[in-house]
């Protein structure tokens, strides 16, 4: 027998698990993302600290930090969830985990670029001291 009131909605619906298969490719659109942001916030505060006095070997020094470590981490960030969503089945341990790291990879996009060329102005400084 049908409802003569409808679709009962004050009833909350259970949140359906998106398919692991999803995660693979939401995590490589996240690692790209955060390597462009990470990129951009590098570019743009190493730009700065040169036009603030830094060494211009600085700018060589954070492409060399760019392609050695940033990009080989997001790289293995996202393989390693390409092949566990092929492995694994839905679930909502699997999507914590899934947050959790894509937290971890925005924060590390966000915050590297500050204490990196901080970091390198500090040592720089401490350097011409001593050399002077």
């Amino acid at each position: 027998m049908a409802s003569t009131f409808g679709p009962r909605l004050w009833r909350r619906s259970t949140a359906s698990v998106p398919p692991a298969r999803s995660l693979g490719r939401r995590m490589t659109v996240h690692a790209a993302a955060a390597l462009i942001a990470f990129a951009a916030l590098q570019v743009w505060l190493v730009a700065s600290a040169v036009s603030a006095g830094a060494p211009s070997a600085l700018i060589i020094v954070a492409l060399i930090m760019l392609v050695a470590l940033a990009l080989p981490i997001a790289r293995m960030t996202e393989r390693h969830w390409y092949h566990l969503s092929r492995q694994a089945l839905a679930s909502r341990g699997l999507h914590q985990r899934f947050r959790r790291d894509t937290r971890r990879l925005w924060a590390a996009a966000l915050i590297l670029p500050f204490l990196w060329v901080s970091g390198a102005m500090a040592a720089t400084d401490a350097i011409a001291a001593i050399a002077h």
